[in-house]
């Protein structure tokens, strides 16, 4: 098992493979996890410090293995608008339910899949909000009030 304390902070230039730990989303905040990674190495992650992790972030590397972040794609409700109007309304529609929203291009923004929600915007949004299949990048957050996710 690999005990990871402290992030990479220099990437070591030789080593024989890459590996991947995948998270999902909502877990890119964790200091703690118990995981294995792609190839089923065990590693725990013990972080004293607040970190968000991006994807394809170096984690751990010594010259044998790199291990470093994979974020998971998941079902997201996307809506397509060039309308701040609509954007706004959808943000405050999709704010009710406390769920953090992306912006995953200039007139494009996701959320993550709730199917009572889906339903719901679906029917106020028509034709503008779809399923897709994606990843949803911290850096991508749209942050208020000093929160981050």
């Amino acid at each position: 098992m690999i005990i990871i304390e402290k992030l990479v902070s220099k990437s070591i230039p030789t080593h024989d493979r890459d590996d991947f730990l995948e998270l999902e989303w909502y877990e890119v905040n964790r200091t703690f996890l118990n995981r294995k990674t792609v190839s089923g190495l065990a590693v725990k992650i013990q972080l004293s410090e607040k970190v968000t992790f991006q994807d394809r972030q170096l984690i751990y590397q010594d010259a044998e293995i790199s291990i470093r972040i994979r974020i998971k794609s998941c079902l997201c409700i996307l809506l397509t608008s060039t309308s701040i109007h609509t954007v706004g309304k959808f943000c405050y529609d999709v704010g009710n339910r406390h769920l953090p929203i992306f912006q995953v291009a200039d007139d494009r923004i996701a959320v993550s899949y709730d199917g009572r929600l889906f339903q719901a915007l679906k029917e106020k949004y028509d034709g503008q909000v779809v399923l897709e299949e994606m990843t949803l990048l911290p850096s991508a957050a749209l942050k208020a009030f000093g929160n981050f996710i």
